[in-house]
């Protein structure tokens, strides 16, 4: 196999490693993982939302248990391996053997779409789920739907938000244009 050098410097030859290959099989398992996570909390917020909306009065007995469960005390740690995609994200730019590099734009288009979606989870979208746990969390007979409602809107436009920039970033790492 001969390797050229492109005009710009760079190796022109695919990468072709067991490791590239362990490694992007990790990134992209790290995004799907996430942008699903992402998806299941908009959904399940959607789903309370609706119980909000037309649930004056109602119990949180009557919230079905798969959307108490989800939003039951504690952090989405499904949700955090978002934070692992730049990590195998790097990792597979170091194993490309030159081919790829953190000069290239598409790769600072990609990583800066996922520094805004993180921050759109870390500051919006997970503080909204933690909101939800709260308020489902006490034993009363009526809660604030109101709220309840508002924060599941909130929910559900980050969710909406979070998916665009996902996938925006999954469709530039796929072309690299």
């Amino acid at each position: 196999m001969s390797t050229q050098i492109s005009a710009g410097g760079r190796v022109d030859h695919p990468p072709n490693s067991p490791a590239f290959d362990v490694v992007l099989l990790l990134h992209v398992a790290a995004v799907v993982v996430g942008l699903g996570a992402v998806v299941v909390s908009g959904i399940q917020a959607a789903r309370l939302y609706s119980i909000a909306k037309s649930g004056h009065g109602a119990r949180v007995a009557e919230v079905p248990a798969s959307v108490r469960e989800y939003f039951a005390p504690g952090v989405n740690w499904v949700g955090r391996v978002l934070y692992a995609v730049p990590v195998f994200g790097f990792a597979l730019l170091g194993l490309s053997r030159g081919r790829f590099g953190v000069d290239q734009p598409w790769v600072l288009a990609g990583l800066a779409l996922w520094a805004a979606a993180t921050g759109v989870a870390e500051w919006l979208h997970w503080p909204a789920e933690r909101r939800i746990q709260v308020l489902l969390g006490g034993d009363g007979e009526e809660h604030r739907w109101a709220e309840v409602g508002r924060t599941c809107r909130a929910v559900c436009v980050t969710a909406t938000g979070l998916v665009v920039l996902l996938l925006a970033a999954i469709v530039l790492m796929v072309s690299r244009p």
